[in-house]
């Protein structure tokens, strides 16, 4: 390959040197090959084209021309031309190099456009990668630093939490020792007090109880293992057993419930804070009716996204949401496949539902209310900590399921949490 950066001191020594060297040639071996005069010169103008440039390949076009008038062609050592075949032939071998020099000028043109647009691909595509470098680190480095600061802030939260719990504990203790031995000396005004004074520091250490719980479900160590839903329904159940008597709660469980992987501390504690919102939000004169049961999402030989259901059969009661109609409106607004599991069917996952008869949430709110501190209702309508849901949602993913809710206002309302059925 030819050499762009010759000085043009070099290509225009190469372009009479050249010719010279054809002209010797050609005088040589003129009395032997006669016809082969005019290749000897076109390959010194293609030479002088190949490492030259345009000007010395003119150059080189223009010796060779009058080498061949001179000393090739009748009369020689003259540059008048009198025969028609000599000027013809001049003629042919000054047009063809002159193409010859005007295609080489083009294709290192060509060639040099080229060579200037890889040089600018490889630049570009260079600070693309270093800019995609640069995004990427800083991605990676402001995601680090966001981890760092939430882990902070909730262990900032949990200690928090764990310090404020002593000294309120110390207050509600004072503040029922005062109620107890002092109440004789209060009048209706000052034991009125003391008993807000007390439900406001149950109040606070309930709220600080979820908070601490919330923050738990970030720091501990998570273990994950098959479970029996049916064990783990019915502990949770227990645990509610002083609310469900006194709201006179039915509780309607579809056998069997199948095995999920979870961590068995965690999915109590998001079972019963879904169940005790089932009994919590529920119209003052409706009797809570509360229905568990389970299916399976997908699976071996089925499509994604199949749902079937898992029990022997469905609800036994047709008005189970509690009045009149409830449960016909939520089999149709709900409506899923309810058929038979097969023995041999391995499903990917396991969907618990839990339906309440109760006040039922707006569709826009129904999303937030996983969130944190978010309340729909007042402290006085329905009390709480706001927090409840979130630990659900927190402990159904640190467990790596999914949480969601289906709801019909003045209706009722269906939270699903979804696990997997075996370890991956």
């Amino acid at each position: 390959m030819h050499n762009t950066n010759r000085s043009w001191q070099q290509s225009y020594g190469i372009a009479v040197l050249a010719s010279g060297l054809a002209l010797l040639f050609s005088l040589l071996i003129s009395p032997l090959l006669e016809n082969i005069t005019f290749s000897v010169f076109f390959a010194a103008v293609v030479l002088s084209s190949w490492y030259g440039t345009r000007g010395s390949s003119l150059l080189a076009n223009m010796l060779c021309s009058l080498a061949i008038a001179l000393f090739f062609l009748e009369p020689t050592y003259s540059l008048s031309i009198v025969t028609l075949d000599s000027f013809i032939r001049l003629g042919l071998f000054a047009i063809v190099s002159l193409l010859t020099t005007e295609l080489n000028a083009a294709w290192r043109r060509t060639e040099l456009k080229l060579r200037e647009s890889e040089t600018r691909y490889r630049e570009m595509a260079e600070a693309v990668q270093n800019y995609a470098n640069e995004l990427e680190e800083r991605v990676a480095n402001r995601t680090a630093a966001l981890l760092e600061a939430n882990k902070e802030l909730e262990t900032f939260a949990y200690s928090v939490s764990h310090d404020l719990r002593a000294p309120l504990r110390s207050m509600q203790g004072l503040a029922q020792a005062l109620q107890e031995d002092y109440s004789d000396r209060l009048d209706n005004n000052g034991q009125d007090y003391i008993q807000r004074i007390v439900a406001s520091a149950e109040r606070m250490d309930g709220l600080i109880q979820d908070l601490l719980n919330y923050s738990r479900l970030s720091q501990v160590e998570i273990n994950l293992r098959v479970l029996n839903l049916t064990d783990i329904v019915t502990k949770a159940l227990n645990q509610l057993e002083v609310e469900l008597r006194w709201r006179q709660a039915q509780v309607n469980i579809e056998q069997p419930l199948p095995e999920v992987t979870g961590n068995w501390t965690i999915l109590i504690q998001v079972l019963v804070n879904l169940l005790s919102n089932a009994i919590k939000f529920v119209p003052a004169n409706r009797q809570p009716k509360i229905r568990i049961w389970a299916e399976i999402v997908g699976g071996e030989g089925e499509d994604a996204g199949t749902r079937r259901e898992v029990g022997a059969e469905a609800s036994s009661d047709p008005n189970f949401g509690g009045h009149e109609d409830a449960g016909r409106v939520f089999d149709n607004f709900f409506a899923s496949p309810r058929l038979p599991l097969p023995a041999s069917s391995v499903a990917s996952s396991v969907r618990l539902w839990v339906e309440d008869n109760g006040i039922g949430i707006a569709p826009e709110h129904q999303q937030q209310i996983f969130n944190v501190f978010e309340r729909l209702h007042t402290q006085e309508s329905y009390p709480g900590s706001g927090i409840g849901l979130a630990i659900v949602r927190k402990g159904v993913e640190r467990m790596g399921g999914q949480v969601g809710v289906e709801s019909i206002v003045g209706k009722g309302s269906r939270f699903w949490i979804e696990l997997q059925k075996n370890f991956r």
